[in-house]
């Protein structure tokens, strides 16, 4: 059976012993040394930085200023009944708030349950934990007039709209109407001891510079020797405070990686973009999302693999054991981590973050946060688990105190390894490194996993096209061990581009590939999940019956990718046999 995701290019040891960790860290110094919020002009600073430097080692520039609907938190506080006052975080897309007045209620951990059982509707509600977009929406949904989050040690800067990218007219009334802000723990236990004793009125304040703002937007290319197709490597320049984790290490990682295939361009199959986005902690995804909506078509039918680098080279993140990817991709990105490293690394299947803009495209995509620190018992580490499926990420995550200080040499030099190995291989395998077996395996799995789950839903359908494509792909792996001869090589590198085509967007979103899903967890082959309602519903009722007609569609929907892809597999399989 072919074992492709596992080439290793012969020129992998020289870029290894050319790799700077002297640069590496002279890179992030210098882009950490400015304050980046969206559109800002410490991250044109950075831009200018980043450029100038790219076209130094060779690459071409192609940079550009988009306007983006951007959000950046000023001020918040909370007043107290005795004139006592909080200061607080307020975040990106809460509303803006001179002095809310009204009465403070306590609903825990902020679930829809919670919320009804304190009667939170016109009350401002104090919620444990983080300020995510799917508790912000939760709350506004409910009816409270504000939230008051209470975060642990530490106060995380957060975004809080659920509107990936720039909203548009089906989305734009999930802008969040409500102000929200987060204290630490200590003003949390106040706040509740106040709420205990009876009803008690609490005056809220949150400034909030909300609106459509130019923001830069840099892609470099290298062009590759064999083939029009390249790989994308990704990631954010715009960052909370000084962000020299997030993302100045990261931006450094992304430099050296181009740097080092520049100088041995010549010897590079495909081409390789490099692309450094703003819009990320202040538009949620507004960066990536417009390239997306911009150049989706040339994505579409040239980007084999979408690499995106963020947080490199923390301190004590020496955890390789947990990443991200498509299930396409995750044979490969744990051999590349693996043969780097030394660590046994397990591919997770994405969460809905992190610059993944173009799975509507059908990109398959690797990596985002890369080393973790060491699992902790804290609230940080498990709020990341949740949002994530990652607990990996250090105390100062989103904070004032992410700074030079705490950044590894040595990490960020193996961090910054593992992407060197990822780029020259996924740029250079004779195949594309893309493991359809498992991707199929995964449906199956999933498929299988619902009709156990939905007695009242009828899965046959799709799940006999899934095990057939699972067939089909096992079939493919073993026809792919003994691919010779260039014009075998081009189909069949075009048969496993486009089977990630079909896959990825029937896996990894909810069904218009032109649109950007919300910042909220999908879960896999979203559409169907509708299967699980039904179990839950009376067959009598109109809602059964509404939702049986969309799991219909929906299990046309995803019939009809999996055939595709089986048939693609087919008409591969046949040509090799005739060539």
């Amino acid at each position: 059976m072919s074992e492709h995701f596992r080439y290793r290019d012969p020129l992998e040891a020289t870029l290894a012993t050319e790799l700077s960790p002297e640069i590496l860290m002279e890179h992030t110094r210098r882009i950490a040394a400015d304050e980046r919020e969206s559109g800002t002009p410490g991250e044109t600073r950075a831009f200018d930085y980043i450029a100038t430097t790219l076209e130094r080692y060779g690459l071409t520039i192609e940079r550009r200023q988009i306007e983006a609907f951007i959000s950046l938190p000023q001020e918040a506080r909370i007043t107290l009944p005795d004139g006592g006052v909080i200061h607080g975080l307020t975040h990106s897309f809460s509303a803006s708030t001179d002095a809310l007045d009204a009465e403070l209620i306590d609903a825990g951990d902020g679930n829809a349950e919670d919320y009804t059982r304190v009667a939170a509707a016109g009350r401002i509600a104090l919620v444990d934990g983080l300020a995510t977009p799917g508790k912000a929406w939760a709350a506004q949904s409910a009816g409270t007039l504000a939230q008051v989050f209470v975060n642990a040690d530490h106060l995380h800067n957060m975004i809080v709209t659920t509107v990936w990218g720039t909203p548009d007219p089906h989305t734009a009334a999930r802008i969040p109407r409500t102000p929200c802000l987060s204290v630490k723990r200590p003003d949390g236990d106040r706040l509740r001891a106040l709420a205990q004793r009876g009803p008690v009125r609490i005056t809220v304040t949150t400034r909030v510079k909300t609106g459509w703002t130019p923001i830069p937007h840099l892609v470099a290319h290298l062009d590759g020797r064999a083939e029009d197709r390249f790989v994308l490597l990704s990631g954010h320049v715009d960052s909370w405070h000084h962000g020299a984790m997030d993302n100045a290490s990261a931006n450094a990682t992304m430099m050296e990686v181009a740097r080092l295939c520049a100088r041995h361009r010549d010897r590079l199959r495909r081409g390789l973009r490099v692309a450094f986005w703003s819009g990320h902690s202040h538009g949620r995804y507004a960066g990536s999302a417009w390239y997306a909506d911009h150049a989706w078509h040339e994505l579409h039918r040239r980007c084999v693999l979408h690499l995106n680098c963020d947080s490199t080279g923390a301190r004590g993140a020496i955890d390789y054991g947990h990443l991200h990817a498509t299930e396409d991709v995750q044979s490969f990105a744990e051999a590349v981590v693996g043969d780097v490293t030394g660590q046994k690394s397990r591919g997770h299947r994405f969460s809905r973050a992190g610059d993944q803009s173009f799975w509507g495209a059908g990109v398959s995509s690797a990596f985002m946060s890369l080393s973790g620190v060491p699992k902790q018992d804290t609230e940080l580490s498990h709020a990341m688990s949740r949002l994530l499926g990652s607990s990996g990420f250090p105390w100062w995550w989103h904070t004032i105190d992410d700074t030079i200080d705490k950044i590894d040499a040595d990490v960020l030099a193996l961090d910054t390894r593992v992407y060197v190995a990822a780029t020259l291989r996924a740029v250079n395998a004779p195949l594309v490194p893309l493991d359809h077996a498992r991707a199929a395996r995964a449906v199956v799995a999933e498929i299988e996993t619902l009709q156990a789950a939905a007695a009242r839903a009828d899965l046959d359908a799709v799940l006999t096209a899934a095990r057939r494509l699972a067939e089909r792909a096992d079939a493919l792996a073993v026809a792919l061990a003994s691919v010779t001869g260039n014009a075998t090589l081009e189909r069949a590198n075009r048969t496993l581009v486009r089977l990630s085509r079909l896959l990825v967007p029937l896996a990894y979103t909810t069904g218009d590939p032109f649109r950007h899903d919300l910042a909220l967890p999908i879960p896999p082959l979203a559409g169907l999940q509708a299967a699980r309602e039904l179990a839950r519903i009376d067959p009598a009722s109109d809602t059964f019956k509404f939702t049986a007609a969309a799991l219909v569609r929906e299990s046309n929907r995803a019939v009809h990718a999996l055939d595709e892809a089986a048939e693609l597999v087919d008409e591969f399989l046949a040509a090799k046999q005739t060539s």
